[in-house]
């Protein structure tokens, strides 16, 4: 059910990247280069998260004028307030397909079902253009959280139907994790160094390739037991991307705020929130996952 537009890796930058782009003298000129140092410095605090690595930063930022002119420029609350207006756009879509397979209703359930994998479509196809196009983010964000939750509301349902109570538990089990991943960050109980931030893009990395050559075998008719399927090999791989899943909520608040510390425009507030948003549809699925494999090894039991 996830796409392979939610996850992704990059390459980790040299430390002195940053004190590069730092050290620069005061740039005249308020064209291509002066908007280049604010990106230097904002990309030199990588994160896996695809729409921070794939996602042209610094031509969308010429394109829109950079920082000319006292535009408006991107703070953390505003990060944050666009991330829960995203956030609650993906609840209302869940809702309403949760609503409908949980109706009693044969074909409005099916109508939902099906309503799903083309929601599923158009938020990859949304995910590839906010993460090209970063500047149509304050749109694409939008139609990216209300697909994916309509397509996760389908899901859930399911889910819930198979395992009932899974998808409460799947909701505290992420929504407790990013808060106190958050308030330790934010109490600085938890950096985000060099090392942890290569650890975390290397095993992810690694993760997104196993994943992908699971795919790709998949398609050829090979299936590669415990990648996608339940088992203790099967739980082990979950455990581990629920808890790479949850390394990234750190990379991303390490990356929103060293974004507004360089002065990023204003509209990069949707697209701190819409890469906040791939990672939590990305937690939330693997959640399930992994509870699905607790839940049906139970019954076997």
């Amino acid at each position: 059910m996830q796409s392979l537009a939610q996850r992704g890796t990059r390459t980790a930058a040299l430390g002195s990247r940053r004190q590069l782009a730092v050290q620069l003298p005061t740039i005249r000129n308020v064209g291509r280069s002066r908007s280049q140092v604010a990106v230097n410095a904002m990309m030199s605090t990588s994160s896996s998260n695809p729409a921070f690595t794939m996602g042209k930063i610094d031509e969308a930022i010429y394109e829109t004028g950079g920082r000319r002119g006292g535009a408006e420029l991107m703070t953390v609350d505003g990060a944050v307030q666009k991330t829960s207006l995203l956030l609650a756009v993906s609840v209302m879509g869940a809702a309403y397909t949760w609503m409908q397979v949980f109706s009693g209703n044969a074909a409005a359930a099916m109508a939902a079902l099906g309503a799903s994998k083309i929601a599923g479509m158009v938020g990859m196809a949304s995910a590839l253009a906010t993460m090209f196009k970063p500047q149509w983010s304050p749109t694409t964000s939008l139609i990216f959280s209300a697909s994916k939750g309509i397509a996760l509301g389908a899901f859930s349902a399911v889910m819930e139907l198979r395992y009932p109570g899974i998808v409460l538990n799947a909701i505290m089990l992420v929504f407790g994790t990013a808060a106190s991943l958050l308030f330790a960050y934010q109490a600085r109980m938890i950096s985000v160094t060099d090392n942890f931030r290569n650890g975390v893009m290397m095993v992810t990395g690694g993760y997104m390739f196993a994943i992908l050559g699971s795919w790709l075998l998949s398609l050829a008719g090979v299936q590669m037991p415990g990648l996608m399927s339940g088992g203790v090999v099967g739980i082990g791989i979950s455990l581990v991307a629920a808890a790479l899943a949850a390394a990234n909520l750190l990379l991303d608040f390490d990356m929103i705020k060293s974004a507004a510390r360089s002065r990023m425009p204003k509209w990069f507030e949707w697209y701190a929130g819409f890469s906040l948003m791939v990672t939590l549809v990305w937690f939330y699925t693997e959640a399930l996952k992994l509870l699905s494999m607790f839940a049906g090894g139970r019954r076997d039991d």
